[in-house]
C-alpha cells in the first residue's frame, strides 16, 4: 500500500516538474521582451514598450518561482546521467 502512494506522489511531482518552464528559459524570454521594449521605445512607441517591459517583469518574477528552479535542477541532474 505504501509503495502505491509513493508511486502516485512521484508521478504527481514529475508531472508538476515537467509541466513548468525552467527558470533559464523564462529569463531568456524576459531578456527578449526587455530588448523588444527598448527597441519600441527608441522608435517612439512608448505604449508598446511599456507592455514589453511589463511582460519582461512577469517572466522574471516567474523565473524566481520554486517550480522553475526545481525544473532547472531536474534538467541539470538529468543531463549528467
Amino acid at each position: 500500500m505504501k509503495m502505491n502512494k509513493l508511486k502516485v506522489i512521484a508521478l504527481a511531482i514529475s508531472v508538476i516538474i515537467t509541466g513548468c518552464a525552467s527558470s533559464s528559459s523564462l529569463e531568456k524570454r524576459a531578456n527578449m521582451h526587455s530588448k523588444t521594449g527598448s527597441y519600441y521605445e527608441s522608435i517612439g512607441q512608448p505604449t508598446v514598450a511599456r507592455e514589453e517591459y511589463k511582460a519582461a517583469r512577469e517572466y522574471r518574477y516567474d523565473a524566481s518561482d520554486i517550480f522553475s528552479i526545481i525544473v532547472d535542477l531536474f534538467n541539470h541532474f538529468n543531463k549528467k546521467s
